[in-house]
């Protein structure tokens, strides 16, 4: 099943049947692996937990490439499961005690531009939102994927898709006065 899903990814491999799962995944990682990294850090926020999101997404994938049945792309599966388990990771944050991120603490210098004051408001109001809010608006205007990839790879309708984005930017849009 990982060989069918490797041609759909890159089919310009002509004969994958040579090639080992490591080398498949290699190359899915070097196609999609800096796109993994920017959807897992714009849900949970910092660069070590989106880098383990992106391996054990890759660990799942690894466990489960049977279960991939090309209904969706590969693609489309493929950052189904990151989001899910971007998902558990928000989840168990949850149940943890609250702690400070380490990019935080070595963080010394003061946000003197109003740029990094207004990146750091966003970023807290977007924590801030439902977990499906939240994955829509990062998806739609900070990776710049369709309506049509947001609702393959949330299971939910296309237009559902731009009713969530419209009211999660007006939802954004009131905090935003509010909390100047």
């Amino acid at each position: 099943m990982l060989e069918a899903a490797f041609l759909q990814v890159v089919p310009s491999v002509r004969e994958p049947a040579g090639m080992t799962d490591e080398q498949r995944f290699e190359e899915i990682y070097n196609r999609f692996g800096q796109r993994m990294k920017s959807v897992a850090f714009n849900h949970l926020g910092t660069v070590a937990e989106a880098e383990d999101a992106v391996q054990e997404t890759f660990l799942k994938i690894h466990r489960s490439a049977g279960t991939w049945n090309g209904e969706a792309s590969f693609s489309t599966w493929l950052f189904r499961v990151l989001i899910n388990t971007c998902y558990d990771i928000l989840r168990k944050r949850k149940r943890r005690p609250a702690e400070t991120p380490i990019e935080v603490i070595g963080d010394t210098r003061s946000a003197a531009s109003i740029d990094d004051a207004k990146r750091m408001m966003l970023r807290r109001l977007l924590e801030q939102l439902p977990e499906q809010r939240r994955t829509v608006f990062t998806l739609f205007e900070i990776e710049g994927m369709s309506h049509a990839e947001i609702a393959q790879i949330l299971d939910i309708s296309e237009g559902n898709s731009k009713w969530i984005l419209f009211a999660t930017k007006k939802e954004l849009q009131q905090q935003w006065k509010t909390a100047r």
